[in-house]
């Protein structure tokens, strides 16, 4: 068996996944395996998931909205439309302002963003979210939840950075135009200030922001990993930069053979475990994704090796 051969053989969403960023095939959306349970989970008189919009954290509707957009749902699928309905009433109503002269976290109006960007939807709030993030940039080309309650902040954060490169994209990919020489301008300086900290690096020395960064989680909710934004910068089909390096080693070195491990979880609560497993499938589909494009030497020679035992 390969290792191609095991995430076949994993949940059909996962197979699917395989098939489209591995093996290069057209595929069908899908809504069995892990997609099919979680719409089963949506409760369609109150539109919404976990009886909460933005909480609980995970099994809330803004969070079952990002997993399902982390597993490529239809964009179109009406529950997945639904839950778009729910949160923009919830989450970005008075043009961003949750209460008098408090905006939505950053971090927040990017997801939304990139929920309903990923749900090609046509809604005059967007525009509002495009202009909101746009308009609060820090300094260094980042982005910081904190720029409105703590007026000091001057430094983007890597968390919300990746978040608001990660909706950019999303609306380029889906040929939103509003701003867009704005926003192309902008993910270049957000993706430099990721570079040169090395992905994972504090500004004035080699040592981690924080250690999770440097762990994979799946899904990684809110929170900025390495390899999140590696699969971000495969995604926007950026090239091979030096910078990259010692991220890359370091997950690498994170392997057993061909497999990631499920990385670290955060805490909170769940519909259902995803992965019962040793070996994480998620993280090793997202690894293997790295070394196709960053590492191709390495990932033939993992991909082609028969000697898995699991």
């Amino acid at each position: 068996m390969t290792i191609i051969d095991w995430l076949l053989a994993q949940n059909p969403t996962l197979e699917r996944l395989t098939r489209i960023h591995l093996l290069n095939e057209s595929i069908l959306y899908q809504a069995d395996g892990y997609i099919g349970r979680y719409l089963s989970l949506f409760d369609s008189d109150k539109k919404m998931w976990g009886s909460g919009v933005y909480a609980p954290k995970w099994i809330s509707t803004h969070y079952t909205l990002m997993e399902l957009m982390y597993f490529e749902i239809d964009p179109h699928h009406p529950i997945y439309q639904a839950g778009l309905d729910t949160i923009l009433a919830g989450e970005w109503s008075n043009h961003g302002l949750y209460r008098k002269h408090v905006h939505v976290d950053m971090c927040i109006a990017a997801m939304i963003l990139n929920l309903c960007a990923y749900g090609k939807r046509n809604d005059p709030h967007i525009n509002e979210i495009i202009d909101y993030i746009l308009d609060h940039a820090m300094l260094d080309g980042g982005w910081n939840c904190a720029w409105e309650r703590n007026k000091q902040t001057v430094i983007g954060s890597v968390h919300t950075t990746l978040s608001v490169l990660e909706a950019f994209h999303q609306t380029i990919k889906n040929n939103y135009s509003y701003r867009k020489e704005d926003i192309l301008f902008a993910m270049k300086r957000g993706i430099e200030l990721l570079l040169n900290r090395d992905l994972y690096k504090t500004r004035t020395t080699n040592l981690p922001i924080h250690p999770t960064m440097t762990k994979a989680s799946f899904p990684p909710r809110w929170k900025y990993d390495i390899l999140r934004v590696l699969e971000f910068l495969i995604e926007v089909d950026y090239p091979k930069d030096c910078r990259m390096d010692d991220a890359i080693r370091l997950l690498t070195s994170q392997m057993k053979g061909p497999f990631m491990p499920k990385g670290t979880q955060i805490s909170g609560l769940i519909h259902f475990q995803l992965e019962e497993g040793r070996f994480g499938g998620f993280n090793t589909l997202r690894m293997l994704k790295v070394l196709q494009k960053y590492e191709p030497e390495t990932y033939l020679k993992l991909i082609t090796s028969d000697t898995i035992h699991c």
